[in-house]
């Protein structure tokens, strides 16, 4: 009896070993540049969402709370970005950050949660489609190595985010295949759609397309489908529950106000290239290697279509995506119809965080299959060729993060600041002069946001900026004759500015600042935010929601302990 205890949880312990090892190895790797030089990298998206993570980490430090308006990051602006961008995960890093004396040990320490995240989910979401441990290790390491999550050393892209999440997601949707065998939990479905859209929104896009259709095919499977609607249905409105204050947030600001889009870019440019080989699997490339293994993978199960339903199912699905996310779908002509999809997607190389995880655990059942039908050794062999595509990866990512270290001076010019203890002088330091959400006010393209941003910027210096309590941002400035002046902050439709004592209804610019009339002398104005009551009553139902969530994990975790 007390053997079999040991054994039992002795398995569990290996199956949760095997991934974190696995993915503190790989990440390490990738990063060795960054750690043995002890150099924090200023990437792609670093700076955006830094300022993000800094402006709730004041918020929790002095226990001054704004949760619209932005008061210590983003220049101290007043502009909105985390209560439209991931507002929970943003708020779980500015406490993280308070055990961070440093810039480059948070970045480091959150490359290695990405790594053990993404690393758990691909893990056992191979376990859980009774893929062998050992197969299952080189699946993980194949999703580590492959796209977005390699990029993140990269880029700091908030995609990598996305990403890591897609296996929770699958593993939802291998449990509405098997609904009937098993009815499908709608708590566990609607915590982990909600857990995607407090991260990254656009993810949460991806993660409904992904599910779509283990839905439609559990349900013709399914002996049971009114029940299976019902529990659907549940788990949407446990989802509107505990992100209340996401779509809160969204209906609030954008009925009212015109926010600017983040910067454009060619969906042609930005689209995986799958006519020639990359030399890495970054971004718009992928390996000779994934790509003929992705082949090899579509061909074997279109010739045995019959042996495994799920295998074709996951492979057929990847496939689509792959497609979908390819220079070879017409995105050009998207472009020219549909200019919208295109301006929200940004890359449709995004639809990789689909793609991949759903073809790696079809390459993980069909060497399972392999295995079962001709023998160890046949198996042993198609994974041992797995293996040298992750080592090819590896290689692969780590000369392109290298490279990217070395020749590209920008990413460096920002490593003092990075690695002095305190948080100040690299924030000071990195002005922020993306457009997304800024309350334009008119239509404008996003570049052109960046160019009046930029032009504004020397303003500042003019200009003294103070934290009130209530969330409130007061600035001071001095003038030496009466005139129209642009204060360095964003006005929104719930925004409120008092100058001089005197609340006004100032003229805006293009972008949203205010101009107001200064008088000879010191002058003070007072930028808040009036939160409506019916979205403080949103976030304090969504707060509650989680809290609920936790206690009831909590039991279900004693419960299972003890059996």
């Amino acid at each position: 009896m007390e053997n079999s205890f040991i054994n039992k949880y002795k398995s569990r312990i290996i199956d949760y070993l095997i991934p974190i090892v696995l993915s503190v190895i790989i990440a390490t790797i990738l990063i060795w540049t960054e750690l043995s030089t002890r150099s924090g990298l200023t990437l792609d998206d670093t700076a955006f969402h830094f300022h993000r993570f800094y402006d709730t980490y004041q918020q929790i430090q002095n226990h001054n709370f704004s949760y619209f308006q932005m008061n210590y990051g983003m220049g101290a602006s007043g502009r909105i970005v985390n209560a439209l961008y991931g507002p929970f995960l943003a708020y779980l890093m500015g406490f993280l950050l308070l055990f961070c004396s440093s810039w480059l040990r948070f970045q480091i320490v959150i490359t290695y949660l990405i790594f053990i995240i993404g690393g758990l989910g691909t893990y056992h979401l191979s376990r859980k489609v009774k893929i062998s441990k050992t197969v299952s290790a080189i699946i993980t390491a194949m999703f580590l190595t492959t796209g977005y999550i390699a990029y993140w050393p990269r880029s700091n892209a908030f995609n990598s985010w996305g990403a890591v999440l897609i296996p929770f997601v699958l593993m939802q949707g291998i449990n509405l295949l098997n609904n009937h065998q098993k009815r499908f939990s709608w708590v566990s479905l609607g915590i982990v759609m909600a857990i995607v859209a407090q991260i990254h929104l656009l993810s949460t896009f991806f993660a409904i397309l992904t599910l779509i259709p283990f839905f439609i095919y559990g349900l013709v499977l399914s002996k049971n489908k009114h029940q299976m609607w019902i529990d659907a249905f549940k788990a949407v409105g446990l989802f509107i529950i505990l992100t209340a204050n996401v779509w809160g947030a969204f209906l609030l600001l954008y009925p009212t106000n015109q926010m600017a889009s983040p910067i454009n870019y060619s969906p042609v440019l930005t689209a995986l290239n799958l006519s020639v080989a990359g030399a890495s699997t970054m971004w718009t490339s992928i390996t000779e290697v994934t790509l003929l293994l992705f082949i090899v993978q579509i061909i074997y199960v279109l010739f045995n279509f019959r042996s495994s339903r799920l295998n074709t199912f996951v492979t057929l699905e990847g496939a689509v995506f792959l497609y979908l996310s390819s220079n070879l779908f017409p995105w050009q002509f998207i472009k020219d119809n549909f200019p919208a999809v295109t301006g929200y997607l940004q890359f449709p190389n995004r639809f990789t965080v689909v793609a991949y995880p759903l073809l790696f655990i079809g390459i993980g059942l069909t060497i399972t299959e392999i295995i079962k039908n001709h023998g160890k050794k046949i198996g042993i062999i198609a994974s041992a060729l797995a293996i040298v595509v992750v080592l090819f990866n590896v290689r692969a990512d780590f000369n392109e993060i290298n490279n990217n270290i070395t020749y590209n001076k920008g990413i460096t010019s920002n490593v003092k600041e990075m690695k002095e203890q305190g948080l100040d002088v690299y924030i000071k330091k990195i002005a922020i002069n993306s457009p997304d959400y800024l309350p334009v006010q008119r239509k404008i393209k996003s570049s052109d946001v960046t160019g009046i941003l930029m032009s504004m910027a020397p303003q500042e210096k003019n200009f003294s900026k103070k934290n009130l309590p209530g969330g409130q941002l007061q600035l001071k400035w001095n003038e030496a004759k009466a005139k129209l002046v642009a204060l360095p902050i964003f006005i929104y439709r719930q925004s409120q500015l008092n100058v001089n004592g005197k609340k006004v209804n100032p003229k805006l610019n293009e972008i949203g600042m205010p101009q107001v009339t200064a008088k000879v002398g010191e002058n003070t104005a007072i930028l808040s935010f009036k939160t409506p009551i019916w979205f403080t009553v949103l976030l304090y139902i969504s707060i509650l929601g989680w809290v609920i969530m936790m206690i009831y994990g909590v039991f279900r975790l004693v419960k299972i302990i003890k059996k």
